[in-house]
């Protein structure tokens, strides 16, 4: 039998016009599992679990593995302190990556909820190199990344929660921006990079997509009798006035 798979890569071409190729497939163990097409290739991942469907020395993922590391170390109470080093940071890095893949497929797949869960993932990765990484650019080479792992992550939690498309869902969809927009400025600020905000791409697609909601933001009865008042449309203020008023008896 052949391992040549050119038959799968020409039964699904790659269109280099399209953001991401991507699609769901069902393995041959019964289930799900996301497909990228690359230029040269396919890359496929498990949904859930660790990407690759791997474990890790007993653990989901190496993060998981170096988590309990950490923790083992820290109650041995010696006087200095867990430290990734270069080979640890390596492991963990490519990791990320794998996740990366994963919740970029899973935003064009429109599985926001694992967007949110693989996206808060790296964002602890990126915490934990941080915190213990043994040189200064192993640190920046992961954090770097955080504004636009934050913009994933409230681009996902924003939309689910505009599957709610009350005034609650249109609110919790702005405040989950709003928190997007000043953890991304916290960060540039903690760098010192305040020069980067104007420019800065995550920045404009959030503050864009809270612009989208808050003109689709419902009025209440009290808005819209506002805004009638204000432009002169007495005519229709005496009728909001009127369901105002029937709407507190009813209370």
């Amino acid at each position: 039998m052949s391992d040549d798979i050119g038959h799968i890569l020409s039964s699904w071409p790659y269109h280099s016009d399209e953001d991401i190729n991507v699609r769901m497939i069902t393995g041959r163990d019964g289930t799900r599992k996301i497909q990228m097409r690359i230029d040269m290739g396919i890359i496929q991942m498990e949904i859930d679990g660790h990407p690759a469907g791997t474990v890790v020395e007993g653990f989901e993922s190496w993060l998981e593995y170096y988590k309990h590391e950490q923790e083992t170390y820290d109650k041995r109470k010696v006087d200095d302190f867990f430290t990734l080093n270069s080979d640890d940071f390596q492991k963990l890095r490519h990791e990320g990556v794998q996740y990366y893949y994963r919740y970029l497929s899973l935003m064009k797949l429109e599985d926001y909820k694992r967007v949110v869960r693989d996206t808060e993932r790296n964002l602890r990765l990126f915490s934990f190199v941080k915190k213990h990484a043994s040189t200064e650019m192993d640190r920046w080479a992961l954090d770097q990344f955080r504004p636009y792992v934050i913009m994933m992550n409230t681009r996902a939690k924003a939309t689910i929660s505009l599957r709610d498309s009350t005034k609650t869902g249109i609110e919790k969809a702005l405040r989950y921006c709003n928190e997007g927009i000043d953890a991304i400025l916290d960060f540039y600020r903690e760098y010192d990079l305040a020069a980067e905000i104007e420019n800065s791409l995550e920045l404009s697609i959030l503050k864009a997509l809270k612009s989208e909601f808050v003109r689709e933001k419902p009025q209440s009865l009290e808005d819209k009798l506002q805004a009638a008042i204000r432009e002169e449309r007495f005519e229709d203020a005496a009728v909001l006035r009127d369901m105002i008023r029937t709407e507190q008896q009813k209370q």
